[in-house]
Order: structure tokens, then C-alpha cells, then sequence
């Protein structure tokens, strides 16, 4: 009896050294291809934040305009009488902004993120 379960272990042992094997092939192969990304990603990853600072700085110079416009161009006072019954004036000079989805947060320095998996991955290879 003690045959057969010594027989059961071995069995399962080299089954789980094989699948071990095919998934260190695998990641072997995916590594690889991280590897042929990484210059691609890391340039993305750049260009994504380039594209975040021209958005910041357009908003910016669009903000600047509008005040601008604003001081030029002021809403006509509402009478006292308007006033006194709670009506404004039909139309906004500003869109409001709009609100982030519930759970979402804004990440600032992706490229030194992109950056250190890629380190850590080299560090965990060596």
C-alpha cells in the first residue's frame, strides 16, 4: 500500500515540475516581449504626459481669455426689480467643469512610473 502512494506522490510531482516548466516558459516569452515594448511604452508614456501639460496649459490660456473677455464685456446689472423676484441672467459666461467618475484619481508622473516596473523587473531577473 505504501508502494502505490509512493508511486501517487511521484506522479504528482512530475506533473507539477511540467506545469511549473511551461509557466517559466511563458513568462519567459512574455518578459521577452516586455522587453522589445519597453522603449515603445516608456516613449507613449511621454508623449502621454506632453499631451497632459499642452491640455493643462491650453486650459489655462482659456481661462486667461475668457477673464479677459469678461472684464471687456460685463453682464448687464439686473434691475432691482429682476433682482427682487430671483430672475438672472439667461445664459453662462462659463461651462462648469465636469466631475471625475466616482473612483477615479488622476496619476501624475507616469513616465517614472513606467519607468520603475521596468527596473524592478531587470532587478528581479538578476
Amino acid at each position: 500500500m505504501s508502494f502505490l502512494i509512493d508511486i501517487a506522490i511521484l506522479v504528482l510531482l512530475v506533473g507539477t515540475l511540467t506545469y511549473a516548466w511551461v509557466v517559466d516558459r511563458r513568462v519567459r516569452v512574455l518578459m521577452a516581449a516586455l522587453r522589445e515594448l519597453e522603449p515603445m511604452i516608456g516613449s507613449f508614456s511621454a508623449a502621454v504626459d506632453k499631451s497632459e501639460t499642452a491640455v493643462s496649459a491650453l486650459r489655462v490660456a482659456g481661462e486667461q481669455a475668457a477673464d479677459a473677455r469678461s472684464r471687456r464685456h460685463r453682464e448687464p446689472e439686473l434691475s432691482r426689480g429682476d433682482a427682487a423676484r430671483g430672475e438672472s441672467a439667461s445664459f453662462r459666461t462659463t461651462r462648469e467643469r465636469p466631475s471625475r467618475p466616482v473612483g477615479t484619481a488622476s496619476v501624475s508622473g507616469k513616465s517614472e512610473l513606467v519607468r520603475g516596473f521596468f527596473e524592478t523587473v531587470r532587478n528581479r531577473e538578476a
